[in-house]
């Protein structure tokens, strides 16, 4: 297996928490993200764990553009946790980590 890049800017970043999340403080977050960032990210998704929510939020992102919802109650043999990733350009690790994490609750 390998990495196979189509332009040398391309990348990816892949964010997890093992706390759920506020649900306030996420949307907020990821929507200025979008609204900032959304020319240089081609994609976003993920399966978010949000506090005191008995369902798995799923999310999906084209540029500016997101989409998402309750999925399914989490299993009772299930880890919850969270999990989102980016793909785009010019993508800065360590300022989406740190916003994320200040989405924890």
């Amino acid at each position: 297996h390998g990495k196979h890049y189509h332009d040398e800017e391309m990348g990816s970043v892949c964010l997890d928490a093992d706390r759920p999340l506020d649900e306030v403080k996420f949307d907020r977050w990821i929507s200025q993200v979008l609204a900032e960032q959304g020319q240089n990210i081609l994609r976003a998704k993920g399966i978010i764990d949000l506090a005191g929510r008995k369902d798995r939020f799923v999310l999906q992102a084209v540029h500016m553009i997101k989409d998402g919802g309750f999925q399914r109650p989490w299993k009772a043999d299930e880890r919850r946790w969270s999990r989102l990733v980016f793909i785009g350009r010019e993508l800065d690790e360590g300022a989406l980590k740190s916003g994320f994490d200040a989405c924890r609750a």
